[in-house]
């Protein structure tokens, strides 16, 4: 667990450091209203590397509570996502040999794969599709489900968005490190500095990709 306040005191290292080798100042004398700005920023610093990291997690939460309906037409389970979803880390169903790691889009090749009961994917390698409902809620098809199965959620582990005062939860070093930069980007941005924003940027890309 990475608190909210160790993440805001890596931003503040991060402009503090810029002050020193550029001559700009980053840092205002209202400590407050700083963290403030970075408090706000951090929810986009952290979906950014939940979209662009290469690999590892981010924000880790898992739960069971989800809703699962089985379809019958098309063969598989819709669940219904947490509104703080961002990305599949893993989701077992009870009548699965194993978990499914990925998920492939709505209207994919890999979808029509699924749709067609020849073709799709077996218990030992399931496969989940991802798509939106009638009522724009994000939802989760998975297959494969057969009509005498018992189904139930096992296990569900998801990156979630962040929320103000929680913190992150998962995420090796170089990821925690590349929300602080991104966040820092961002902020030089507001203050308008591009020069650091860009150059915070590129670091924080970098730490994405594992470089």
């Amino acid at each position: 667990m990475i608190t909210e306040e160790i993440l805001i005191g890596k931003v503040r290292m991060l402009l503090g450091e810029a002050s020193g080798d550029s001559g700009v100042s980053l840092i205002t004398d209202d400590t407050l209203q700083l963290d403030k700005h970075i408090k706000a920023l951090l929810p986009e610093a952290v979906l950014f590397v939940q979209m662009n990291k290469a690999s590892g997690v981010v924000n880790v939460k898992c739960t069971i509570s989800c809703d699962v309906n089985v379809n019958s037409v098309v063969g598989g389970v819709v669940v219904t996502l947490p509104t703080d979803y961002v990305r599949l880390v893993a989701l077992k169903l009870s009548c699965w040999d194993t978990a499914c790691h990925v998920t492939f889009p709505a209207g994919s090749k890999m979808d029509a794969i699924q749709r067609n009961k020849y073709l799709r994917a077996g218990k030992s390698s399931p496969a989940c599709i991802e798509g939106v409902d009638d009522a724009n809620k994000v939802i989760l098809t998975a297959y494969p489900v057969h009509s005498d199965d018992d189904v139930s959620l096992e296990n569900f582990i998801y990156e979630a968005r962040y929320n103000e005062g929680e913190g992150i939860t998962g995420g090796d070093e170089a990821l925690v490190k590349a929300v602080a930069y991104q966040c820092a980007a961002l902020l030089c941005n507001v203050l308008e500095k591009p020069e650091c924003a860009n150059t915070f940027q590129t670091y924080a890309a970098a730490l994405c990709n594992n470089k």
